[in-house]
């Protein structure tokens, strides 16, 4: 049995507008990079010494050219890629609220695209990262998932 390896730790947005749609990146159509040509959440990772919230913040610079007014926890995954040897990653998930005129003054610096999906629209496409799709899926039903608790925004 191979040895999973400890991989990256990386932050990710849920960059969401009020009306419920989530801004997504397409990834570039590159074949060394994970999920080539999948839509994906924005984000990246975390560097030795940083937060992983300060981490969201500079990768949304860098990727949009975009500060974020606000970024709120939401969730933690661990995920065992099954890679060649087998990796686990940590990503930590945070809820960016937008309004949808925000997105005309954001700068794709990374990636292929980008775009705003309402969760059902991105659940249908055949090549979205499966985890950004059950976290998005996870913000956009919380109220139906975790009826107990407040909603995050």
């Amino acid at each position: 049995m191979t040895e999973t390896v400890v991989g990256r730790w990386c932050a990710a947005a849920l960059i969401a507008t009020p009306d419920g749609r989530y801004l997504m990146q397409l990834r570039d159509a590159k074949p060394e990079i994970l999920l080539p040509d999948h839509w994906a959440l924005f984000g990246g990772a975390i560097e030795p010494g940083e937060t992983p919230d300060a981490a969201l913040r500079r990768e949304l610079a860098e990727e949009l050219g975009f500060a974020a007014k606000r970024v709120e926890p939401f969730t933690e995954l661990l995920i065992d890629l099954p890679l060649r040897p087998p990796r686990r990653d940590r990503m930590t998930f945070f809820i960016v609220p937008i309004e949808a005129g925000d997105v005309a003054t954001m700068v794709l610096g990374e990636g292929a695209d980008m775009r705003l999906f309402r969760p059902e629209e991105l659940a249908s496409l055949p090549r979205v990262s499966p985890w950004d799709l059950g976290v998005v899926l996870m913000h956009a039903r919380q109220a139906a998932l975790f009826p107990l608790r407040p909603a995050i925004p």
